[in-house]
């Protein structure tokens, strides 16, 4: 079933700042913690390149939204993104490890 999507009214478009704000915030504290709480010993410069996506999806909650579904579709893109920044370093550990483990030494 198909939830039709409606207008918000002009007081409920001003909910979406404090949102913007909190992620804006948190996505960074979300790279330093998994830089952190990682046990590699930095983050190669190459692939810091990779972080461009989690912070443009935390980015994308700036875009006010018109309707309540843009509004629920842009806080879950806010909160993918910081889980996805705190989470690429340790990914990014199992990637090398994997790989190592294949490679035989």
């Amino acid at each position: 079933m198909t939830k039709i999507s409606t207008p918000l009214h002009p007081d409920e478009r001003r909910r979406w700042l404090p949102v913007a704000a909190l992620f804006t915030v948190v996505a960074p504290v979300a790279v330093w913690l998994g830089q952190a709480t990682s046990y590699l010993p930095s983050v190669w410069p190459p692939f810091t390149w990779a972080y461009v996506v989690p912070l443009a999806m935390v980015a994308a909650t700036w875009i006010p939204p018109r309707t309540d579904v843009q509004l629920r579709r842009r806080r879950a893109l806010g909160g993918i993104g910081c889980v996805l920044a705190f989470l690429y370093p340790h990914m990014l550990l199992v990637a090398v490890l994997v790989l190592w483990g294949f490679s035989g030494s």
